[in-house]
């Protein structure tokens, strides 16, 4: 017995010097800048090169920088030991508003660099380098809308002594956001030094390309939780993503917990767990604003209305919806389940203003989603109380006349959202009612701003673009981020597969989809950006992140920078950024082996 005691310590010693010696071992490799790319040296000689981290952040043009800035670039050579005790900043800003705003960005920044140390397992090696980050800001904006400044100017100089000054100039609090961002990708822990460490010398120029970027999450279908919303909207900040759409409501669920229509939730949330209190989403929408991102909800119809809308008759009102959960669904409309709202009950309208002003309180957005797609005519044609209103209007059951009554919902419903939000911009998909002659007298480009989901050699793309719409892409071969997985209403694929890998993404150019349908200097004015869109019909948090990252950070740079090249100039970047945003706690994909991390461009067939 005792003997096989001491064999068991003296195996357990013998893993754990062995265990000692690989973690040394793998220590040792140091790596040099050679074209662009960080290049594995022998680990014998324990004096060549650099650590991986630093290599990474002087490397190329943009070293570690996702996405990549519009404007003039210039990234050092050198890196200086910081400790984050030794981060001084000082804020000129022209209200106490602002100042405040920026002070909580700041906070963040200081959290990505406690993170870094704590990442490095150790306490960090003393520092006596001071890092004074001065940030003027010009203008009093603290709420990022669709017209808010986004760019900056970032400087980083090293004094003789040990002072770093970082400069950040930027018209808005927003882009002093940006530029922190930015200088939080211009550091990194490095195992050699035991420390984190900054890039001491350089000028970032920057300003986004569009001004809509963004990620549709569809929180109908399966309930996203609070939690795995606030973590999507640390990932986009990450990015510099601006835009949240929320497609908050659908036929399958109504978790928007309205104060005003409580019926509706009531009704249509799958659980007391699954749903959204404007607290809720009050809280949700100021920590995304801190972090750049405005949140845009849609309230879909007048399709994809079931669950939530049930409840008229029991309380006097009419129907509000048609055809709820009609099995024979066949020319009748979407589903599983079937649901379409109805325009002709005058109680459907007093409901959705309630909806809209509850909506308000919860996000007070500067543009609101109407949906308005997949609108199928088969519902409205076997209801009498709908053939008796077309009948009464002077109206047949022809196409045309579905057509009218479908632009009178539209007008309807623009009407209360005009008394509750004033004369906002409203967005909603393309459809079959934005191809026909008839758009232009229900759809109007004045007010209307029309979302592409259809793929993106239609034409209809062009023929919109040419009758004065401003456009924001979605398009489905492209930019949607549930394809490619099972049916989940039938054996096969789903609809829209394959999978979309990110360098599909990347390489999706809006400007280059308008090009090809002989549109070739498009107005910038006109092109407000896209969106990725993440259909959770098969989706809930806990597959979330690992379908929308690193993709979505493919996207982020397509539409912060419309970069010229295609994917691969992107690639290490890329893989370096997904290891950034799981170490951040985000669950992203891989998209490589490891491996490729450490051995850069060379992951690829040519």
């Amino acid at each position: 017995m005792v003997t096989q005691i001491l064999e068991r310590k003296i195996c357990a010693l013998f893993i754990v010097i062995s265990l000692v010696s690989l973690v040394n071992s793998a220590s040792i490799w140091r790596w040099d800048c050679e074209n662009e790319f960080c290049v594995k040296k022998s680990k014998n000689n324990a004096t060549a090169g650099t650590s991986l981290e630093t290599c990474k952040l002087v490397c190329g043009q943009y070293g570690t920088l996702w996405p990549v800035p519009t404007g003039d670039v210039f990234i050092g050579s050198a890196v200086v030991n910081v400790i984050s005790q030794n981060f001084v900043f000082e804020t000129n800003a022209v209200t106490d508003a602002s100042r405040v705003l920026i002070e909580e960005m700041v906070d963040i920044f200081r959290g990505y660099l406690v993170s870094m140390e704590a990442y490095g397992g150790i306490e960090p090696t003393p520092s006596n380098s001071m890092i004074v980050v001065k940030i003027d800001c010009s203008q009093d904006d603290i709420r990022i809308t669709y017209n808010t400044d986004e760019s900056y100017e970032l400087r980083i100089t090293q004094e003789l002594g040990e002072v770093v000054r970082v400069s950040i100039t930027a018209p808005t609090a927003f882009g002093v956001r940006h530029a922190l961002e930015t200088l939080s990708q211009l550091a990194a822990w490095d195992d050699l030094a035991g420390s984190v460490v900054l890039v001491n010398e350089v000028f970032v120029s920057d300003r986004p390309f569009y001004r809509h970027r963004g990620l549709m999450v569809d929180t109908s279908r399966n309930f996203i939780q609070l939690g795995d919303l606030y973590r999507t909207v640390d990932g986009m900040s990450y990015n510099k993503l601006n835009t949240l759409h929320l497609h908050l409501t659908d036929a399958h669920s109504f978790p928007f917990d309205s104060p005003s229509v409580p019926q509706m939730a009531v009704y249509g949330a799958y659980s007391e767990r699954k749903k959204y209190t404007v607290t809720d989403l009050k809280a949700l929408n100021e920590y995304a604003n801190t972090r750049g991102i405005r949140i845009v909800p849609e309230l879909d119809g007048p399709a994809h209305s079931a669950y939530g809308w049930q409840w008229g008759p029991d309380y006097g009102l009419g129907d509000l919806a048609l055809c709820v959960n009609r099995l024979n669904r066949t020319n009748v409309c979407i589903g599983p389940p079937c649901g379409i709202q109805n325009p002709v009950n005058e109680n459907t309208y007093g409901v959705l203003e309630l909806l809209f002003s509850d909506l308000k309180e919860a996000f007070s957005p500067d543009v609101f989603h109407l949906g308005a797609d997949e609108v199928k005519f088969g519902c409205w044609n076997i209801t009498e109380e709908i053939v008796d209103w077309l009948e009464d209007q002077g109206r047949g059951r022809e196409e045309v006349d579905f057509y009218y009554l479908w632009g009178y919902y539209q007008n309807r419903t623009l009407e209360k959202v005009d008394t509750v939000y004033g004369n906002i911009p409203v967005i909603v998909w393309t459809s079959s009612l934005t191809e026909e002659n008839f758009v232009e007298n229900v759809i109007t480009p004045e007010r209307y701003i029309v979302q592409i989901w259809t793929e993106s050699s239609e034409p209809s793309i062009a023929s919109l673009y040419n009758k004065g719409y401003d456009l924001i892409f979605s398009n489905s071969d492209n930019w949607y981020l549930d394809c490619g997985y099972g049916s989940w209403v039938g054996d096969g694929n789903n609809w829209c597969s394959p999978y979309k890998g990110w360098q599909l993404l990347y390489d999706n150019d809006p400007l280059e989809i308008l090009a090809n349908q002989g549109i070739l200097n498009p107005d910038p004015q006109r092109i407000w950006g896209g969106e990725a869109a993440m259909w959770t019909e098969q989706t809930d948090g806990g597959t979330l992140d690992g379908k929308l990252w690193p993709r979505g950070s493919a996207i982020a740079e397509r539409l912060w920078s419309n970069p010229p090249g295609k994917w691969r100039t992107a690639e290490k970047r890329l893989v370096h950024m997904r290891e950034v945003l799981c170490l951040r706690g985000i669950g992203a994909d891989p998209v490589q082996p490891h491996w490729c991390h450490q051995n850069e461009g060379v992951c690829y067939y040519e």
